[in-house]
Parts: C-alpha cells; sequence; structure tokens
C-alpha cells in the first residue's frame, strides 16, 4: 500500500525537481538586475554629484 502512495507522487515529485530550477535561476536573475538597477542610481547620483560646480 506504501509503495503505490509513492508510486502515485512519482509524477508531481519529478515536475517539482525540474521546476524548482528554473524557479530559482528566475528569482536570481530578478533579484541581481535589481541590485544593479540601485548600484546604477547610487552611481549616477554621485556622478551628479560630482558634476556639480562648488
Amino acid at each position: 500500500m506504501t509503495g503505490d502512495a509513492i508510486f502515485a507522487l512519482f509524477p508531481i515529485i519529478t515536475f517539482l525537481f525540474y521546476i524548482a530550477p528554473v524557479v530559482f535561476i528566475i528569482w536570481f536573475l530578478l533579484k541581481f538586475l535589481k541590485i544593479q538597477q540601485e548600484k546604477n542610481r547610487i552611481l549616477k547620483n554621485i556622478s551628479d554629484k560630482l558634476d556639480k560646480p562648488n
């Protein structure tokens, strides 16, 4: 009986093993892009301050 339940869940488990890396990669890329945008914003702010005449 226990073996039947494991085999019934096998397609769901394999599906999760294929989906989990894809979701993680997408999350990582979105997080990375957000951090890069923030760095660019900070650098632009610094550059603008340096360009101002005293």
